[in-house]
């Protein structure tokens, strides 16, 4: 399979995204249409969170289950409009082997297609 540059790590992702936006600008629109107060409550109890839709079964605390917060954080800090964190904690999900495909919104609305409507205007290329 084909990682390209979804499984090369956090740092190589935070640039490729200040360098190539469409991929992450894509995700997010089509997980919470940008709306950073997103809160998706799931069949198992879970919730996903924020801009991204950080789910809480082990990425972030919600205070109601023993999550695994492998982000170190609480879900309501996804939760406001300072995205910084959600950042990172997504940088760090995109580390993990399934890269942006750990997202459903990116495999089935992103992954495969054109994604240079997402940078029109902002003097960069999708690729």
């Amino acid at each position: 399979t084909r990682q390209g540059w979804m499984g090369s790590g956090a740092t190589a992702w935070a640039l490729c995204i200040l360098l190539n936006p469409a991929p992450g600008l894509c995700m997010a629109f089509h997980e919470s249409r940008f709306n950073t107060d997103t809160v998706d409550h799931e069949a198992d109890g879970s919730t996903d969170n924020g801009i991204f839709q950080i789910n809480s079964r082990q990425w972030c605390d919600d205070y109601r289950s023993s999550a695994r917060n492998l982000c170190h954080m609480h879900c309501s800090d996804l939760l406001t409009s300072n995205i910084n964190d959600d950042i990172v904690c997504a940088m760090q999900i995109v580390q993990q082997p399934r890269g942006l495909g750990a997202w459903l919104a990116w495999r089935k609305r992103c992954e495969g297609h054109d994604l240079s409507q997402w940078v029109e205007g902002c003097n960069v290329r999708s690729r």
